[in-house]
């Protein structure tokens, strides 16, 4: 893990919580971001228990130093909420479907931030 770090890579845990995506990897290796899993994004504002997962696993993260990313945010309400969080980044949707690169440099005119 050393010899990657050194080398500028940086590992993320994905989907935190499930199939293989274990807490412990946080542990056993040099973990430098965390996704929030999409379906509790897809259901941020309707389901209290999405809502205090996410607001958890934030919380968590940020208490590690690691940086925070949401995927499938979709909706202003979820951009609200996770900036409240102080979510680090959010993916997909929300500012524009995915792109081919030719595309995303006539939209987003490379090198403006969002």
């Amino acid at each position: 893990m050393v010899i990657l770090k050194k080398q500028g890579i940086i590992l993320s845990i994905n989907d935190l919580g499930t199939g293989h995506s274990s807490l412990s990897f946080i542990k056993w290796f040099s973990i430098d971001t965390m996704k929030i899993y999409q379906s509790f994004n897809e259901k941020l504002i309707n389901y209290i228990g999405d809502l205090l997962i996410v607001k958890a696993t934030i919380t968590m993260s940020k208490t590690l130093n690691l940086e925070i990313i949401a995927e499938v945010v979709e909706h202003k309400k979820h951009v609200d909420f996770l900036k409240k969080q102080k979510c680090d980044i959010i993916q997909e949707f929300y500012l524009s479907k995915p792109l081919p690169v030719s595309e995303f440099k006539k939209v987003w005119k490379c090198g403006n931030r969002f």
